[in-house]
């Protein structure tokens, strides 16, 4: 599944972009550094967000 890859420090968070926006999916933080791109799940290394996108339904569509 797709999803949009959220580069900070060390660690690489799951997210969405709300207009200008980069909102990491485990802890709602945004930071206007953050380097943003889309890629796989398998390269997200957050602990928590991987277990948010293991929550996944067959649309990729998560209840938070």
């Amino acid at each position: 599944m797709k999803v949009i890859l959220i580069k900070r420090n060390k660690l690489i968070h799951c997210g969405i972009i709300a207009k200008d926006y980069k909102i990491s999916v485990c802890n709602g933080k945004w930071v206007d550094d953050d380097v943003t791109s889309i890629g796989n799940e398998e390269e997200v290394t957050c602990k928590r967000c991987q277990k948010i996108i293991a929550r996944a339904d067959e649309n990729g569509r998560v209840t938070l």
